[in-house]
């Protein structure tokens, strides 16, 4: 199987898997109103982070929210926003509301292999951001999907993670507040106007979301094992059982 990415040597590939491991969960906290946001990639996590940064901008700032750029939030998270294991953050001044937005697993992972493999492939490009996990940019979707529920989570990248490990202490949701990403806009609106937060930015309907589901029968119960917590957790079982009787 031809590998389109980089061929490192072994340090290299340790180097990347130590910093994998220890990857932590970025935390928002906002002053006022007091909110934390556990972000959680492939869920509109731009989106919102951008919004939380209008947000302070407008409020601690009294700046115009459309002046808000991508180094303003860059600069705004540096400020507002850390890396921390969910330990951490439950004992180091957890704010007295926290929210989060999740997504279809399997949905997300296939945004995840569309986005960072058949893509890159298809532009003739090489950045594979999963070398270090034995992912090759030719690899089929149903090749991508063994080899991900091979990685338990503590050894994966995140945005291939499942989403309770960002988001429980043991067994246990930490979060008061999780959005779904199906139903993002409504969802966002409950917390805009408990909070007065700004509206998420509006975003044309990808052309990706028309794309028809790749699970065959097989990988689907795969990937559906690999992320049984999730789908457990986060109520996705209705969503799940149904694909698979589809297929």
């Amino acid at each position: 199987m031809k590998d389109y990415g980089p061929n490192p040597g072994f340090f290299q590939k340790w180097l990347r898997n130590y910093k994998v491991a220890r990857h932590r969960p970025k935390i928002w906290r906002l002053p006022s109103p007091e909110l934390g946001y556990i972000k959680i990639t492939k869920v509109a996590s731009t989106s919102i982070e951008l919004t939380l940064a209008r947000h302070l901008h407008a409020t601690q700032a009294g700046g115009d929210i459309e002046e808000v750029t991508p180094q303003l939030v860059r600069h705004y998270a540096n400020n507002y926003a850390s890396h921390e294991t969910i330990k951490q953050f439950l004992v180091a001044d957890k704010p007295p509301f926290i929210f989060a937005f999740v997504r279809n697993p399997l949905d997300r992972l296939h945004s995840s292999y569309t986005d960072k493999i058949q893509d890159v492939r298809n532009s003739g490009g090489s950045k594979n951001i999963f070398w270090n996990l034995g992912i090759t940019l030719d690899m089929t979707f149903e090749e991508f999907v063994d080899r991900v529920a091979e990685i338990p989570d503590e050894k994966i990248d995140r945005h291939l993670r499942a989403q309770t490990s960002f988001l429980c202490d043991g067994d246990n949701v930490v979060v008061d507040y999780i959005g779904k990403f199906e139903n993002m806009a409504e969802d966002w609106t409950v917390l805009a106007k408990k909070y007065d937060l700004p509206a998420l930015p509006h975003k044309n309907k990808s052309t990706k979301s028309d794309r028809p589901s790749p699970y065959t029968l097989r990988s689907a119960k795969v990937a559906a094992e690999r992320y049984k917590k999730d789908i457990a957790l986060l109520g996705y079982q209705e969503q799940i059982d149904a694909l698979i009787s589809s297929l």
